[in-house]
């Protein structure tokens, strides 16, 4: 459970003569996990997709993470990576339980396409593929035609082409104007283009 040090304080550590110190003495020992400065994990074994969303926000789970999980890419990302807006730079928090990263979309993007998913009583915000994958293309340089989308998708960014190819075009056009990327804008058409 994610919690702050004043709750661990009242609720759990209030009967030390010093809290703060059993707090400091706990986190050493590994018997809870300090996420950063005043926010605890108090189980050590939490994955750490679960914490990404409270830890930095408001945010959802996207880019390589999510694409790995939906199996768009074939590779294994240690790293969580997350979506967020308005924050105008890339945060990066390296925690006991792994690393976690937060980049922008574009807010008119950001609440569409995301799911609440839930594991042992918790739940987290994680994009589906469509939304994954137009995340990851508006972070890359622009592709103008479909040759320059096809080498981006397919060879740089290792996407598997028949869940591309079978992807919503409705939703991806509806994206696309959120997005206002070249790139998206590009897809929809390559979409629409294998009808």
């Amino acid at each position: 459970m994610i919690v702050t040090g004043e709750i661990l304080i009242d609720d759990a550590l209030g009967d030390y003569s010093s809290p703060r110190c059993k707090l400091g003495r706990m986190v050493e020992a590994g018997e809870i996990v300090r996420l950063k400065r005043n926010l605890y994990e108090t189980d050590p074994n939490t994955p750490p997709y679960l914490v990404a969303n409270a830890l930095y926000g408001p945010s959802y789970i996207s880019f390589e993470y999510a694409l790995m999980r939906h199996n768009v890419i074939p590779e294994f990302v240690y790293e969580i990576t997350c979506a967020t807006y308005g924050k105008r730079k890339t945060k990066i928090f390296r925690t006991p339980l792994g690393r976690i990263s937060y980049q922008d979309i574009p807010e008119a993007a950001f609440d569409m396409g995301v799911e609440s998913l839930f594991e042992n009583g918790r739940e987290y915000r994680i994009a589906t593929t469509e939304k994954a994958i137009c995340d990851k293309l508006y972070k890359m340089p622009p592709a103008k035609n479909y040759k320059d989308l096809e080498a981006l998708m397919f060879e740089d960014l290792r996407f598997d082409e028949d869940i591309v190819e079978n992807l919503d075009r409705k939703t991806i056009g509806e994206y696309a104007g959120l997005y206002r990327s070249t790139t998206i804008y590009t897809l929809n058409r390559w979409l629409e283009a294998l009808s």
